[in-house]
């Protein structure tokens, strides 16, 4: 699912009021009270309601209640905001997990770290199956059910886990767990997505996951290095699993209304809602020439139609359109540049994290625990920067896309400094650097998705955005298992590692720009038409 505009975009939004008869947030209980989408009420008049009206419709034989998307008044919609919050806390625990325990499964398993990239590759696995199947697994499950299938598959692949298999078996288990971290990023990504405030929400949404990841490092190193009945390098998959299968209870319980059919009507509604503000957009566009010119030389300029026409309700016995199917999306060469510039960011991402405790501990030569300090610095940086940059790409930046060119800027910046860094005997100088790149790092995720809203066709937004979310996501773990075939090269191959990572960031600046320029382009072709 999209983003429906910013706030500021939304104040502007003109609002037409509906018959009583047709919508009410205080209708009686009865099929015949209810008004039938698409006889009683159209997509188009549902869309020019205000953002923080409730009221009843009946879609597809179902009575939907929808609420409003201002967390404000809006209790439901709080406690739905704090279960995504905890489930990326989650993400982080359990992605953190691996890169922290490593040198002790190496040693556990007597293996190398080609056998070790492996488990990243069958999380990889995971996530891309998801991309293909994100839209199709909401359109007939709806949130609800995507929120249980994910966090059910946490809940088998992290018990696998726990049990100490044989390796192969927990390579497995990481498939699992890769499909739950593909499903539910898409699925939360849009649901906050549509909400009023999206930017900062979406920016404490991704910083949740950098608090899972700073948490994970000191408490498994605390765990296993216990004086007393120290834990097994598994037992810790055991609170995962715990944790999981708690979240997956609230999901059922408090997102039971976000049906399959609730979602195929958000996705029309949310389309329409962009016409809207097209709409109005080009009126007000429309308003400023006419003020600038005489009536007559505005009459040479423009031959646009009334604005007010492109959204004018017409039979209310008209079929709807169905929202558009995954399959358009993967023919869309915008979709995939925008997966592929995911993809990239979050390998850098999770790489860095993934084997900064292995760099620190056999190219630095640094103790276990210190190391674990430099990754939970690390994740704190990227925590603070996605919490606190998200707000002020709300309030500060007059873009999105622009905010997130400085970000990448700042993020490239951060990883150069510190491969130079990295070349000499001195550590902790690492700590600051570490901090700094992280906190660059941090919002470039969640300022991506929010600029995707006004970079993608809006036919597109429902399917293009989870496919983005998901397929983006799997370079959570493909980079990590390139690094460590990078690793099991040479005793010193790990050494290697910050230059990848800072080669990543440079393909993703430059492909961003790309991108820009595109947008520009775009923008200025239509404009002109």
């Amino acid at each position: 699912m999209s983003g429906i505009g910013s706030e500021a975009e939304r104040r502007h939004m003109e609002t037409e009021d509906l018959s009583p008869q047709v919508l009410t947030c205080s209708l009686q209980e009865g099929k015949n009270d209810v008004p039938e989408v698409g006889v009683d009420v159209l997509i188009e008049e549902m869309a020019m309601r205000p953002y923080t009206d409730s009221y009843k419709v009946r879609y597809e034989g179902q009575t939907i209640q929808m609420t409003s998307l201002d967390w404000r008044n809006n209790w439901l919609l709080i406690a739905q905001i704090a279960v995504g919050w905890c489930i990326f806390i989650l993400f982080g625990l359990g992605e953190q997990t691996l890169g922290t325990i490593i040198p002790r499964l190496q040693k556990h398993y007597g293996i190398n770290d080609l056998k070790t990239a492996l488990v990243f590759l069958s999380a990889t696995s995971g996530y891309f199956l998801m991309a293909m199947l994100s839209e199709i697994c909401h359109i007939k499950i709806g949130y609800r059910g995507v929120g249980i299938m994910g966090t059910g598959c946490m809940v088998v692949g992290y018990v696998i886990a726990g049990t100490g298999p044989p390796f192969g078996a927990f390579i497995a288990a990481y498939f699992f767990v890769g499909i739950g971290f593909g499903s539910m990023g898409a699925s939360f990504n849009g649901y906050l997505g549509n909400l009023i405030n999206s930017a900062p929400l979406l920016g404490i949404l991704h910083g949740c996951y950098g608090i899972g990841c700073i948490t994970t490092p000191p408490l498994v190193t605390a765990l296993i290095n216990k004086k007393t009945n120290p834990w097994s390098v598994f037992h810790y998959y055991f609170v995962l699993a715990g944790v999981s299968g708690f979240l997956s209870t609230s999901v059922a319980l408090i997102f039971r209304h976000e049906t399959a059919t609730k979602y195929r009507l958000t996705v029309l509604l949310n389309e329409a809602r962009r016409r809207v503000q097209e709409a109005n957009l080009k009126c007000e566009s429309t308003e400023s020439i006419e003020a600038q010119y005489p009536v007559d030389d505005y009459a040479d300029k423009s031959n646009e139609l009334d604005c007010r026409e492109d959204v004018a309700p017409s039979n209310s016995n008209e079929p709807l359109v169905e929202p558009e199917k995954n399959t358009s999306a993967l023919k869309s060469k915008l979709v995939w540049s925008i997966s592929i510039i995911i993809f990239v960011y979050v390998s850098g991402e999770a790489a860095f994290g993934a084997w900064l405790v292995s760099f620190c501990l056999k190219i630095k030569h640094l103790p276990y625990q210190y190391s674990s300090y430099m990754a939970a610095t690390f994740w704190a940086g990227l925590t603070t920067g996605r919490m606190g940059l998200g707000f002020a790409t709300e309030f500060w930046f007059k873009d999105a896309i622009l905010a997130n060119t400085i970000y990448i800027a700042g993020s490239l910046l951060g990883f150069t400094v510190f491969s130079i860094a990295a070349l000499f005997n001195v550590s902790a100088i690492l700590f600051p650097i570490v901090f700094f790149l992280g906190f660059f790092v941090g919002p470039v995720y969640p300022t991506t998705i929010v600029a995707i809203v006004n970079i993608l066709p809006v036919k597109l937004h429902a399917s293009g955005i989870g496919f983005i979310c998901a397929f983006g996501g799997g370079g959570g773990a493909a980079a990590p298992f390139l690094i460590g075939l990078v690793a099991s090269s040479s005793e010193q191959g790990l050494r290697f590692y910050p230059m990848i990572v800072t080669i990543l960031y440079a393909i993703l600046i430059v492909m961003w720009a790309i991108l820009v320029i595109y947008t520009k382009r775009m923008k200025r072709k239509q404009g002109s038409t």
